[in-house]
């Protein structure tokens, strides 16, 4: 009986999968997880992150991980989950106006120390959204009433001198966040203009105004700048927070101040490392308030890029990891996530049988199983699946299945594409990364770190000195060409420095000693010491790679 039945749901199953046919516009979502919305709520796979988000006592919240590891996604997922999401979005914190102000570039220069300002602006914000959304303040009408209920909470004289500040800034607080932002950086401009002008009253605040400052003028000037910073109320809007502590004690009722993107567009200047460092700070001081919870999401090495970059004596970077979330995505967890997204697309436009990658997919791809294929060209980060699986569809219209020869059309898509990404994503750190990545063109996929010869290098800076001369963007691998070229960098510097930059974007693996195996900087350290790299090392290219490089795969 056994042996009669099997065949024929065998069959059945056949035939039910052949009835369906890719179309053209197919696809399983978009990578840019706000305009996924779609897939996003239908196909959201939980994997402990959200509810670490969603826990106002749990101390993570500053979402890490690499572009397209599903930071926005996560994000996107909580505010919908959650009534008392209060979304910021970064145009409207006017980080431009702060770091385009000559004034405080000035100050800046002048080595005034600014973060105590940049954590008052961000108390600032955050207590004035709390607040905003708490009261239901709208519109100007609706201040006085909050006022006066703010006030009859209270009665005891450090509660009422706190309040001060409420009152002060409590008719701006139904304006949008950027006015407020910027009201109050002006603020502090005007302070810091008649304070110093007090004392010089000539002086200008540009840029390059403090090279003609005498030494006691510029003493002056970093003296009575700073007086002004240090007596700004941050003391009051500490208090402020222990009143919010106090105003929202309801469990039930939590709030959740969400800022994504922070990353994207980055400028590289010192004002923005520094506010990035003052709201890392703020989130800390946050914390006291038990029914709220400030999240944002930042690529981690932008995070260890402000710290280095901050690092003030004394400073002790571990007292910040309780604050980080790192998304990490397991093969079996994205393969729930291809599935739900592969099953919402089939279910939405043709049948309802359950279908997964299994029914789709070949068995194996140059005799790896498929999925191993595919994770293998991806950095275990959802748009990478994501987008493999899009170029399949895109090459299998018209037909019920994926094929190997269809995958391996689409790698070729897929890898020139995350090629270009790769150097977009990194081009604020490294401008000119597209020209120096041809050196590891048509190599093998694991090579001696030495056979990167002394002549590919020579000829790869100076072709890139003639080429690009001053048309290029000035950056660390520019710089270190131009080096090369007039031989003030040795070969073996640079070809070192060049593989610590390969592995940090993930370029590339590091096999440093003939014991050890591959290390990854999207699965392990996100650098390697040059100390670490000698003669006996060895370069992995990443398979996500190969395609586009010409990699001579066997």
């Amino acid at each position: 009986m056994v042996r009669s039945i099997m065949p024929n749901k065998q069959i059945q199953k056949s035939q039910a999968s052949d009835d369906y046919r890719f179309r053209r516009l197919d696809h399983i979502g978009v990578v840019d997880a706000e305009q996924d919305t779609e897939f996003l709520q239908a196909c959201f796979i939980e994997t402990g992150d959200l509810s670490v988000l969603s826990d106002c006592s749990d101390t993570r919240s500053i979402v890490g991980g690499r572009t397209g590891s599903g930071k926005t996604a996560l994000l996107t997922r909580l505010c919908s989950n959650e009534d008392r999401a209060i979304v910021i979005r970064p145009e409207s914190l006017a980080l431009s106006y702060i770091s385009n102000s000559t004034i405080l570039q000035f100050f800046d220069q002048l080595e005034v120390k600014l973060d105590i300002f940049f954590r008052l602006l961000w108390r600032h914000v955050f207590t004035v959204e709390l607040i905003k959304h708490h009261f239901n303040i709208r519109k100007e009408s609706d201040k006085d009433t909050f006022i006066q209920r703010f006030l009859g909470m209270f009665s005891n004289d450090k509660e009422r001198k706190s309040l001060e500040y409420l009152q002060k800034w409590g008719s701006h607080f139904w304006k949008e966040t950027e006015y407020r932002i910027k009201d109050v950086t002006s603020t502090l401009e005007d302070n810091l203009q008649s304070s110093v002008r007090a004392g010089i009253p000539n002086i200008q605040f540009d840029v390059s105004a403090n090279k003609s400052l005498s030494v006691e003028e510029k003493s002056e000037a970093v003296a009575r700048a700073q007086h002004v910073i240090n007596s700004v109320q941050i003391r009051q809007l500490s208090e402020i927070i222990d009143l919010i502590d106090q105003v929202l004690d309801d469990r039930q009722k939590q709030y959740f101040i969400v800022i994504d993107r922070l990353d994207e567009e980055w400028i590289e200047d010192r004002l923005r490392y520094r506010l990035i460092r003052a709201l890392i700070e703020t989130i800390r001081d946050f914390q006291r308030v038990r029914n709220a919870k400030i999240v944002i999401a930042l690529r981690l090495d932008l995070v260890e890029r402000v710290f280095q970059l901050t690092r003030d004596p004394g400073f002790q970077e571990e007292k910040y990891v309780s604050l980080y979330l790192q998304i990490k995505w397991s093969k079996s967890s994205l393969t729930k996530l291809l599935d739900a997204r592969i099953e919402h697309l089939i279910k939405r436009q043709f049948t309802k049988k359950t279908v997964t990658h299994k029914d789709l997919l070949p068995p194996t791809v140059r005799k790896l199983p498929a999925m191993e294929f595919i994770f293998d060209r991806t950095m275990m980060r959802p748009r990478d699946v994501i987008m493999f699986f899009n170029y399949c569809i895109e090459n299998a219209v018209d037909k019920p299945r994926i094929t190997g020869s269809t995958i391996l059309e689409a790698e070729g898509k897929y890898s020139k594409n995350r090629l270009r990404s790769l150097t977009d994503e990194w081009i604020s750190d490294y401008p000119n990364l597209s020209y120096f990545v041809k050196i590891l063109k048509a190599r093998h996929p694991t090579f001696r770190y030495t056979d990167i010869l002394q002549e590919d290098i020579e000829q790869l800076c100076l072709d890139f000195c003639i080429q690009f001369s001053d048309r290029s963007r000035s950056g660390p691998l520019s710089d270190m060409a131009k080096h090369v070229v007039n031989c003030s960098v040795d070969i073996d510097e640079f070809r070192t420095f060049l593989s610590q930059v390969f592995y940090r974007i993930g370029l590339i693996g590091l096999k440093l000693e003939a014991f050890e195996t591959v290390q990854w900087s999207a699965t392990g350290a996100s650098s390697v010491p040059e100390t670490e790299i000698s003669e006996h090392s060895k370069i992995s290219v990443h398979p996500m790679y190969w395609r586009a490089l010409g990699i001579r795969v066997k």
